[in-house]
């Protein structure tokens, strides 16, 4: 599996907890988790890369993995926000 492939794995997986991160109050222990969860799936994700297909922890597969993670929460959160205006 490449680093495109896994990011993109990243992001749909951590699109969902977008949802629940953007109707969770503000640093609330829900708010919390929602952007935790993910990151421990993720990690355990690569560990399992690493020791099957051998993908290791690279700065650019740690960059794009950021990349993907940021977006699917901002963006979720942006369609949740706009769902609630309309």
């Amino acid at each position: 599996m490449d680093n495109i492939t896994f990011a993109i794995i990243v992001f749909f997986l951590a699109f969902p907890f977008g949802f629940w991160r953007a109707k969770s109050q503000f640093k609330s222990r829900d708010w919390m988790l929602a952007i935790h969860i993910p990151v421990v799936f993720i990690i355990l994700m690569r560990i399992y890369n690493k020791s099957h297909y051998g993908i290791g922890f690279s700065w650019i597969s740690l960059v794009y993995n950021v990349i993907a993670f940021m977006s699917a929460q901002y963006l979720a959160g942006l369609i949740y926000n706009n769902r609630l205006k309309k």
